[in-house]
């Protein structure tokens, strides 16, 4: 009989799910700095519609969230998990070959709803192969291959576009995503029989008690979004708030993990995720829509003939929001976020007579 090495957390299946999740968010981030500015040239769209496709992806990640509970039970998470890696493999390629707007927004829908539901589902399987004692540390270790994967993405896709145009980048995302499927495929997960879930639940999707460090995380993340378009533009030094952001996953994923029951580490882990995420996602669309008065100017990017459309964004502008942003985030966490997490961890921990 087949057997799941659980006592170890850097198991076998446990590496193969964290490279999973890793190169599922590198496929993912390497293309959003440069989609708008390749939509804007091919569908001729402002960069404010270019940009409404994020607001769309973060829409779609939460419809289909209370749902998952109910697919991972009766289909098995592992294979929910691979099956919307798929989708995101095909929404990719379809942006290829997108020639309106309609289409694209569509497109976005689509891969916003997969990646949730991927990303849920790959947290889920991650608990399922580690001991209860192990539990809190994995859920840090593959939050962590989360947000590596996000920086690596964001820099092979710039790399990528820069040297071999969108076609490439698109394809080399494609590629991360086949390998997050076969690792994925790797993974041993024992069987266990459906429970009969409801349809439509919030377990394993948000974790209510959670809701004000997630408002918090959600402004933070919100700075590394509306600087991630300016890595392209050549400023590099944008790159700083991405890894502020990667080491901020660990204090964040403790807080989350804290304020939950122990049955309830994966829908910590899961509201962790949700919050950055909708963080960058808005980041992004607000960056797009504040370029959107700016001039576009066109040259020869790649030899298939999409023109690449650089955003003369108003960088002080954008500089002076993440200055405001920060000390939003900041007085938010030391005015209420601590506060709150220190009282609700202190009332879980005491003893009931």
């Amino acid at each position: 009989m087949r057997k799941s090495n659980t006592d170890n957390l850097w198991s076998l299946g446990f590496m193969r799910i964290c490279f999973a999740n890793f190169l599922l968010f590198a496929s993912i981030y390497m293309l959003f700095p440069v989609l708008p500015s390749v939509m804007m040239s091919r569908l001729g769209i402002s960069t404010g519609q270019a940009g409404s496709m994020f607001l769309v992806f973060a829409a779609a990640m939460f419809l289909v969230g209370p749902f998952h509970a109910y697919l991972g039970d009766e289909y098995k998470r592992k294979r929910v998990l691979v099956y919307s890696i798929f989708v995101i493999l095909g929404t990719t390629l379809g942006y290829i070959f997108v020639d309106t707007f309609p289409r694209l927004l569509m497109l976005a829908a689509v891969q916003g709803g997969a990646f949730g539901l991927a990303a849920t589902a790959g947290i889920t399987v991650a608990i399922d192969i580690t001991t209860a004692s192990r539990r809190s540390a994995g859920n840090l270790g593959f939050a962590l291959a989360a947000r590596l994967g996000m920086l690596v993405g964001v820099a092979a896709g710039i790399w990528m576009f820069q040297f071999k145009g969108f076609s490439m980048t698109a394809y080399f995302s494609i590629l991360c995503s086949i390998f997050s499927i076969l690792f994925a495929l790797r993974v041993y997960v024992a069987f266990r029989a459906p429970i009969g879930v409801r349809h439509c639940n919030l377990d394993r999707f948000l974790l209510l008690r959670g809701w004000l460090p997630a408002l918090n995380l959600v402004l933070i993340a919100f700075i590394p979004g509306i600087a991630l378009l300016l890595i392209k533009q050549g400023d590099y030094a944008a790159l700083f708030f991405l890894v502020v952001l990667v080491v901020l996953t660990i204090p964040f994923t403790k807080i989350f993990v804290k304020l939950s029951q122990h049955c309830q580490r994966g829908t910590a882990n899961t509201t962790c995720h949700l919050a950055m995420e909708t963080g960058i996602l808005i980041g992004l669309a607000v960056c797009c829509f504040l370029s959107d008065h700016g001039e576009m100017y066109s040259e020869f990017a790649d030899g298939t003939g999409i023109a690449d459309v650089y955003l003369y964004t108003d960088f002080q502008l954008i500089y002076k929001v993440i200055g405001i942003g920060i000390l939003v985030a900041l007085a938010f966490f030391f005015l209420l976020t601590y506060s709150y997490y220190t009282v609700s961890y202190t009332h879980l921990t005491l003893p009931t007579n």
